[in-house]
């Protein structure tokens, strides 16, 4: 089970100076990531035991279609593991006996590809569904189930659209809201403004780059913690996002402009 993505479209728009209708106002959606730094999943499945090597931490279940306990994952403390068919799986996990993520993995004939849908629970107002693509990197063992081996993910989608973000520029400052349940409003005059519905983080401040640029600094407990800068591309529909965890890790994302 993975966490799902913070890779989030929350601030996507900066006002169009002297104009009365800025481009950026509208509804934006987020294109599939291509991940670059994620680690290869590594999986065996084999007589009735299902073995995740790569998680954090790993574990190890039988694969009998009931709760099993897992200690050490912070997002779930028992997980179900059910194997529907010769190429495809589903896992269950629970935190305090509800469900929080479902999920269903499924091999491809020839074996060289899967797709796993997750339902995230309890995150936002609304389930958030996650398709991911993963290419195989190797094999599992003989005799294991084909979903045994080693994967690397080549693309990551939110597929029911639930990170759709709404954006108003009105009277110098930025309102965005999603469907995940948050939303701000704040200057762009670098001040900083109340982050709601976030866990993440609890401020944030705006900075215009220049009339297609802004920059967005997200806060928690007074200290930044992530920076996203936002370029609009020329046609308007458009938009490259560069997110900047303060650690070292960089990200990059396309959006297009749905309404």
């Amino acid at each position: 089970m993975r966490k799902a993505p913070t890779i989030i479209l929350g601030c996507l728009f900066l006002p169009a100076l002297g104009f009365a209708q800025s481009a950026f106002n509208g509804t934006w959606r987020p294109d599939p990531q291509k991940p670059a730094h994620e680690k290869p999943e590594v999986i065996v499945l084999t007589h009735g035991d299902y073995e995740c090597q790569s998680c954090t931490p790993p574990y190890k279940v039988k694969a009998d279609g009931h709760d099993q306990p897992v200690a050490g994952n912070p997002y779930f403390d028992s997980i179900m593991i059910t194997v529907i068919d010769d190429r495809t799986v589903a896992k269950t996990a629970k935190r305090g006996g509800t469900v929080s993520v479902y999920s269903k993995e499924t091999v491809a004939a020839d074996g060289a590809a899967k797709i796993e849908v997750q339902t995230l629970i309890g995150m936002a107002p609304a389930p958030i569904e996650l398709t991911a693509k993963f290419a195989r990197v190797s094999a599992g063992a003989a005799g294991t189930h084909p979903i045994s081996g080693t994967w690397q993910m080549t693309e990551m989608d939110v597929s029911n659209h639930a990170e759709d973000t709404t954006f108003k520029v009105s009277g110098g400052a930025l309102s965005m809201t999603d469907r995940m349940g948050r939303s701000f409003t704040a200057k762009f005059d670098g001040t900083q403004a109340p982050y709601q519905g976030s866990d993440e983080f609890d401020h944030v401040s705006l900075k215009l780059i220049d009339e297609r640029t802004i920059e967005e600094s997200d806060l928690k407990n007074g200290k930044v913690a992530k920076i996203s800068r936002w370029a609009l591309a020329p046609d308007g529909r458009t938009i490259h996002a560069r997110f900047d965890d303060t650690h070292g890790h960089i990200q990059e994302q396309d959006g297009h402009k749905v309404q």
